[in-house]
């Protein structure tokens, strides 16, 4: 039998920089796709979110206007129509405001990422929703937290919303919430534990999605807070988890690579 000529090694070392170059074009067109993609949904997310808006907050104007008006006119019924009519609309207009939110949370991944404070982050999110921290007495601790790789303003925004849901899911007792970080070596995994009505296990990846809601209308509320949570920390190359039983509280854990 005929043995093949032995190649040239010259060969391989000719199609290396080929396929690498070849990879990284690839690497570059899915990138763009992506980003196209992303700003396609952008726009179309804004386009229906702010165009729907302004005829839903001129039902929720003219339906008030009616009430003021001729509600001396009306018997039981007709008040309590009134009143659904405007509470429908004034949750329709909350929804497609957070729609909106969500459709901003695109960050560009060509761009690079500044140390920021993460204890600079908390404050500002406690600041923010001071009065409803007011409003509910609850007692919010932390422990010292590490500048990390990452957005100030979408830092800011998960902090916000996971204390802002843990003030809403509170129990009998007054809220008391807890914020953490702790240095695993490759990430810095932060939690934010409280003492509320806690979620049960078979719910706790269900409240990740858009526009999921476990509970009714006793509780405020759009359902796209965590959805939003879920889409920055997985951006920037994380990820996002609770821990809870249903009236044990919760715990949500959510990861940034240093």
């Amino acid at each position: 039998m005929k043995v093949a000529d032995d190649m040239d090694p010259r060969d391989d070392a000719g199609t290396a920089p080929a396929k690498e170059k070849a990879i990284q074009d690839l690497e570059e067109r899915l990138l763009s796709e992506q980003k196209r993609h992303h700003e396609d949904f952008r726009q179309f997310a804004y386009a229906v979110s702010h165009d729907l808006r302004e005829p839903v907050r001129m039902i929720v104007s003219y339906a008030q206007l009616l009430d003021r008006r001729y509600r001396a006119q009306l018997d039981g019924d007709g008040l309590d129509f009134m009143r659904e009519i405007v509470d429908a609309t004034q949750r329709m207009d909350r929804f497609l405001g957070d729609l909106l939110t969500y459709s901003h949370q695109f960050r560009d991944m060509g761009q690079p990422l500044e140390t920021v404070d993460a204890e600079g982050a908390l404050e500002g999110a406690l600041l923010t929703l001071e009065p409803r921290i007011r409003e509910s007495g609850a007692q919010i601790t932390h422990d010292p937290l590490p500048s990390v790789p990452y957005d100030f303003a979408q830092l800011n925004q998960i902090f916000r919303q996971l204390i802002a849901n843990a003030i809403t899911f509170h129990g009998p007792e007054t809220p008391a919430i807890h914020i953490a970080a702790t240095d695993t070596g490759d990430l810095i995994r932060f939690s934010v534990r409280d003492n509320g009505i806690g979620i049960d296990p078979s719910y706790q990846n269900q409240i990740f999605g858009v526009f999921k809601r476990l509970h009714g209308r006793e509780y405020p509320g759009t359902g796209i807070g965590l959805a939003i949570c879920k889409r920055i920390v997985e951006q920037g190359g994380g990820q996002i988890w609770v821990e809870s039983a249903a009236g044990q509280g919760s715990t949500f854990y959510f990861t940034i690579p240093k």
